[in-house]
């Protein structure tokens, strides 16, 4: 068979699984077989080099961060850092009208740099903000809104499970991804919350005036409240901080997290002999998940190789005598597309081993490639029809136990995220027209 036919017939194969429910993992082993019996024509060649590429996907010490900073995220959600965290930024807030909505971005952008997962955020602060904005009379799209929106940090800040793909998926430096998702994720939440004080400006009416409550309440529990998450908020620092000047690789410094975690929660007595079991026993299904992920996207990377299909790619893309700005827009675009109908998993997985090799070959950064595609992906998961961020919040909504939820439709969260998606769009806009503001921390 031809290349063409080979290339068409391992991505139909493979759209066709997925579009069935096909685990994304299974998809990819499958079609990496396939693929590679087509390329090299003989079975027992074809296994060998699957298996041979499995075994080699995960033997680098730096995939020893993947367990690590999961581990460091449940521990840190055992310890009780997320409902204190959003404590403490409405406190921060208090003076400013929407303060809850405040709190939420600000909260989620904390946390991001804890989980690495947007649904995590979504899931966490649909069942801690929602009903304290709903209780205190806040809009219920900009209630929902408002998580829906800000749990796109997760993915955007460090440490990132979707940054750790990409980097295996394109043989990046993953601590370099972690070093440049810093600045975009600080422009998204000072963006984000722009949104909000924009949103406050135009209707006034879709939150109430300063809670009273938090107004007469005395300095000293303020104090309190305010600074009990600034010992996750050092770890955070430290560990992050480690990788950027050096002190620490990633996976050190996901070692180096995950002791500190494990300490709050010893500290804030939150450790238990069943909890922490159920935190291991949870970071290790995470962690098989993600590896599988790992090592299927590394054979179908193998496969599209040797079938020569990433270099007939490359040549029509090449053949095509577009700028390269363009072509990376062009890029862009796709991942809107595709944002709005599959995971961002799926898309980097499925999409990189082809597109990395272009941008490349045009001289562009692929750490800053790295970043603007995460930024443009993460946008359809508050997209319709498939957000996956918006189901999440509907699903938590129902799990409050309460009739918080009860009132609000999936129509709701999409409309309450639609600022927020603009809100990214510039964002976006920013990172392609000005590269250095990624690559600045670098």
């Amino acid at each position: 068979m031809s290349t063409l036919q080979i290339t068409v017939l391992s991505f139909l194969l493979l759209i066709i699984l997925v579009a069935m429910g096909v685990h994304l993992g299974v998809s990819l082993l499958s079609c990496s077989i396939v693929g590679m019996i087509l390329a090299v024509g003989n079975y027992d060649v074809a296994v060998n080099m699957v298996i041979s590429t499995a075994y080699n996907s995960l033997k680098d010490y730096i995939f020893g961060v993947t367990p690590l900073f999961i581990l460091m995220g449940l521990l840190a959600n055992l310890s009780g850092a997320s409902g204190s965290l959003y404590d403490s930024c409405h406190l921060l807030f208090r003076r400013l009208k929407g303060s809850l909505g405040y709190a939420t971005v600000v909260a989620n952008a904390i946390f991001a740099a804890v989980t690495g997962v947007s649904i995590a955020s979504a899931a966490v602060f649909t069942k801690i903000a929602v009903p304290q904005m709903r209780k205190h009379g806040y809009e219920k799209k900009f209630s929902v809104g408002s998580v829906a929106g800000s749990s796109i940090l997760g993915m955007l800040i460090p440490p990132s499970v979707l940054m750790i793909l990409y980097g295996t998926a394109s043989g990046t430096s993953i601590g370099h991804l972690f070093v440049a998702g810093v600045i975009p994720g600080i422009i998204t939440t000072v963006v984000f919350m722009f949104t909000i004080w924009l949103t406050i400006k135009v209707k006034p009416d879709t939150v109430p005036n300063m809670d009273e409550a938090v107004q007469t309440m005395g300095r000293k529990e303020r104090m309190s409240i305010i600074l009990k998450p600034w010992p996750m908020i050092l770890l955070i620092l430290v560990s992050l901080g480690g990788i950027w000047l050096g002190y620490f690789t990633p996976t050190e410094a996901g070692g180096v997290a995950a002791f500190g975690a494990l300490l709050l929660v010893i500290a804030n007595k939150k450790f238990t002999p069943k909890g922490f079991l159920e935190v291991l026993r949870n970071a290790g299904v995470s962690t098989g998940s993600v590896m599988f992920l790992l090592i299927t996207a590394q054979m179908y990377s193998r496969a599209l190789a040797v079938s020569g299909a990433i270099n007939l790619v490359e040549d029509f893309i090449l053949s095509l005598h577009m700028p390269p700005m363009l072509v990376v827009i062009m890029f862009m675009i796709i991942f809107l597309v595709l944002g709005c109908v599959l995971d961002s998993t799926s898309i980097v997985l499925l999409c990189m081993p082809i597109m990395c090799p272009i941008i490349a070959n045009y001289g562009y950064d692929l750490v800053w490639f790295g970043i603007i595609s995460i930024i443009a992906i993460q946008i359809g998961i508050i997209s319709p029809p498939f957000g996956m961020s918006v189901f999440t919040v509907k699903s938590a909504l129902g799990d409050i136990g309460s009739t918080d939820g009860d009132d609000i439709s999936v129509i709701d969260i999409f409309k309450g995220s639609m600022p927020y998606i603009a809100g990214m769009v510039v964002v976006l806009v920013i990172c392609i027209a000005f590269p250095k503001v990624v690559l600045l921390a670098l």
